[in-house]
């Protein structure tokens, strides 16, 4: 990044170095805690950004002091163009870009993960809830946990590392596989996280039963080892990271209804719209795609995101209870 460029700072001195770029919002899953109304598919005319597009925005972003950039969606393997978009956005390394990954839940990256490790990708993270056949299909509405553990093997012999492994721990329904998930990470060199279950679109009484928060995720842990939080860095996501000290592995929990969630937030989220939303519990959307289209986009473009970083709340409002729609993971791009 030019010297001459300052980064994203919002009013409460959080300098922003990782976007979230979701470039689809449809996903074939109907996870239980995601999406339990049904999976999103497209119907009609498709209106993702094309890879072009994708390309110049997140150009801006880097110039702008980004560092970091995760593919999300939706799911994201569902592009055809996804190995061009990854290409695209790789290129951007010689301008600062430091890390590209991308989140799925793996069940077509057998196949893709070698071609998008050539094209540039850095690394996956893959959702994955449980290690039952039968539970797997109850939470995700498919029954593919095998293609989806041969999307993590084939992300291995890809070179896309590290792995991180995304698991939402629900009471009475997977919290008694944190050991099984553990021994697995460390059998196979993967870096697990554990995620709250968050009030998004999932009734109040299946958020109330099996809501697991921060605490009681940690007891969890505590239960397999011995664990030590390792320092943040300026481009770690949301998770507080830990390592046991028996074997070195390193967890993640994610817990966004703690108190002090939001202090060390870092990023912001392009919807597949080209909009961007400044927390993911938020309410304001800036439509950035009618920029891209001007004969000066760069400067128009970094202008509306500095203008716009200036309205980045302190904390977000998850804890008030909504009906869903303002929070959906697939509409917004977890």
């Amino acid at each position: 990044m030019p010297a001459t460029i300052p980064p994203l700072v919002d009013p409460f001195g959080r300098r922003i170095a990782y976007l979230r770029l979701s470039v689809t919002p449809y996903c074939n899953f109907r996870c239980s805690y995601c999406q339990p109304h049904g999976p999103v598919l497209p119907v009609g005319p498709r209106d993702e950004m094309t890879p072009a597009e994708i390309e110049r925005l997140a150009s801006a972003f880097v110039r702008l002091g980004v560092m970091k950039i995760r593919l999300t969606g939706g799911e994201p393997t569902l592009r055809r163009d996804l190995t061009e978009i990854v290409e695209r956005l790789a290129a951007l390394k010689a301008d600062g870009l430091r890390d590209l990954s991308l989140s799925t839940h793996a069940m077509f990256l057998a196949p893709l993960a070698a071609p998008l490790k050539a094209a540039g990708l850095d690394r996956v993270n893959i959702s994955l809830d449980t290690l039952d056949r039968e539970r797997f299909t109850a939470i995700a509405g498919r029954d593919a946990l095998d293609r989806v553990l041969d999307g993590i093997r084939a992300a291995r012999a890809a070179g896309l590392d590290p792995i991180k492994l995304n698991t939402v721990p629900m009471r009475g329904v997977n919290d008694d596989e944190v050991g099984a998930l553990l021994q697995l990470a460390a059998d196979e060199s993967l870096s697990l996280r554990f995620i709250e279950l968050m009030p998004l679109e999932v009734a109040r009484e299946f958020y109330d039963e099996r809501h697991l928060g921060g605490e009681a995720l940690m007891a969890l842990l505590a239960e397999h080892g011995d664990w030590v939080e390792q320092e943040r860095r300026l481009t770690d996501g949301p998770a507080r990271r830990y390592r046991r000290a028996a074997d070195g592995l390193v967890v993640g929990i994610i817990d966004p209804l703690s108190p002090n969630f939001c202090t060390n937030c870092n990023r912001v989220r392009i919807t597949h719209r080209g909009e961007l939303r400044n927390c993911l519990f938020g309410a304001e959307n800036l439509a950035l795609r009618p920029l891209l289209a001007e004969p000066d986009w760069q400067d128009a473009v970094e202008d509306a995101l500095r203008r716009a970083i200036l309205r980045k709340p302190e904390h977000h409002r998850l804890e008030q209870w909504d009906d869903g729609d303002l929070y959906s993971l697939v509409r917004v791009g977890g």
